[in-house]
């Protein structure tokens, strides 16, 4: 690492992935990273990456509602 902090390449290398994937993971907002002055520059540092291992907390699954079955009356069977 350098002082700045890890590079992206530097970063994907110790996580074990590429450097797209990280980028995605960094755009979807999994990964905590530092942006230098002028915004372009992107650092990461052990804690950053030590965050990637930690589960992420997921809003609890929404109950699904149960289909109503249509009743055919017997009327239309015949």
């Amino acid at each position: 690492m350098t002082d700045g902090g890890y590079t992206y390449a530097e970063a994907a290398k110790k996580l074990r992935i590429s450097v797209s994937s990280l980028r995605q993971k960094v755009a979807d907002g999994l990964i905590p990273h530092r942006r230098l002055v002028g915004g372009r520059t992107v650092r990461f540092t052990d804690e950053d990456l030590a965050a990637a291992f930690l589960p992420v907390q997921q809003p609890p699954p929404v109950p699904r509602r149960r289909r109503r079955t249509s009743l055919r009356s017997t009327k239309d069977a015949n």
